[in-house]
């Protein structure tokens, strides 16, 4: 996400953030390599402009390694398998933890027969969807990844009242042969729920279509949600495909939830009141993960050479006035993770901040400035 001109920023370097997050995670109990592997997915959101999935969430995983709501190592195994398939379960671990192993195996089995898809249950927040879909173009395939987050967006179906969904996103990853791969990743609701985390620290208002109040109408207030307001699903209003968006939402919660055991937004409130888990803790989280080999379906150098085709056509395109450009999902992101890796990342001045209470709490230096 751009980061507005008139936010107080500090820039920090790349390198001593990601080293910061691995003394962090270790200081909790985290062992040096997941902890590298926990640090690297944050890092990734805050190097490719998702500013809302990056650090300024370690704060609450610190939390929650505190208090034993998630585990700092956890033993993920599957629980039940066929050649191509299998179910996860994540141990009630970190989610980037979590998500890499399982993705890992999707990875594995794609090897064996062309396809491997593998849902998760008991888990938790696993940062962006797409760092996991990226894993798999190193090995030449499409990768799939997506999360349910219980009803962390407090989304309704179309037509309704209550909020069942989370933000639910969907990510899917595709090597091209010459460009940026083509890396697609978004929540299934108008736009991530951190967009409106961002909103609230800043003081912002947001677009009217993002959220609406307890009553049903539209506002442009993003603390209306946590005052029993709702995120709409992609699309927004029935009038604009926000069933559409609904629909996909519903798919993610098949696919993380009911496939693997874990909760969905339907069930959450049921769960809850079970009061067996940790407090603190998300509801049974789950995941699903997919990798596809391009060679099962045709020669690989055909796929690489068809998408180059296909971005070129798209890039020559007629523009609207005031455009001289059209991008292609993943260019934007490759072209700032380049920018920042060398210039800095910003970040908002309340991140930075919750960096230092971070480090104050834990006794670390912060010496991450560029």
């Amino acid at each position: 996400m751009v980061i507005e001109a008139d936010v107080e920023t500090v820039v920090v370097d790349a390198q001593a953030l990601e080293d910061f997050v691995v003394r962090v995670f270790t200081n909790r109990g985290v062992t040096e390599s997941n902890a590298r592997e926990a640090a690297e997915v944050l890092l990734k959101a805050d190097l490719t402009g998702v500013d809302s999935h990056g650090v300024p969430r370690l704060r609450n995983y610190v939390e929650r390694l505190k208090a034993g709501a998630v585990k700092a190592n956890p033993e993920v195994r599957i629980v039940h398998e066929l050649a191509s398939t299998a179910v996860v379960d994540g141990d009630n671990g970190l989610g980037m933890i979590v998500g890499r192993r399982a993705m890992e195996m999707a990875i594995q089995k794609a090897k064996t027969t062309g396809a491997g898809f593998v849902s998760v249950r008991n888990s938790s927040h696993y940062g962006i969807a797409g760092f996991y879909a990226r894993m798999a173009l190193p090995y030449d395939m499409i990768g799939i990844s997506m999360t349910n987050v219980g009803p962390g967006g407090g989304t309704p179906p179309t037509y309704g009242r209550t909020g069942l969904f989370g933000t639910n996103p969907i990510a899917v990853a595709a090597p091209t042969k010459s460009g940026p791969p083509f890396v697609m990743d978004f929540a299934t609701t108008v736009v991530a729920f951190g967009k409106l985390e961002i909103a609230m620290r800043r003081g912002h208002k947001v677009p009217l279509g993002w959220v609406m109040d307890r009553e049903g109408n539209l506002t442009d207030n993003p603390n209306t949600r946590a005052d029993g307001g709702y995120m709409l699903p992609l699309g927004g209003l029935k009038e604009t495909g926000g069933h559409k968006g609904y629909g996909l939402m519903l798919l993610v919660d098949i696919l993380c939830g009911a496939l693997s055991g874990a909760a969905f937004g339907a069930t959450f409130a049921k769960l809850a009141n079970e009061g067996a888990r940790p407090a603190g803790a998300a509801p049974n989280t789950g995941h699903f993960f997919g990798a596809l080999r391009i060679d099962g379906f045709r020669p690989l150098d055909e796929f690489k050479e068809a998408m180059d085709e296909m971005y070129q056509v798209i890039h020559g395109s007629e523009k609207l006035p005031g455009h001289d450009r059209i991008y292609v999902h993943g260019e934007i992101d490759a072209e700032t993770e380049e920018y920042r890796r060398v210039h800095g990342i910003p970040l908002d001045l309340p991140t930075y901040q919750s960096l230092e209470a971070v480090s104050a709490d834990l006794g670390l230096p912060l010496t991450i400035k560029k």
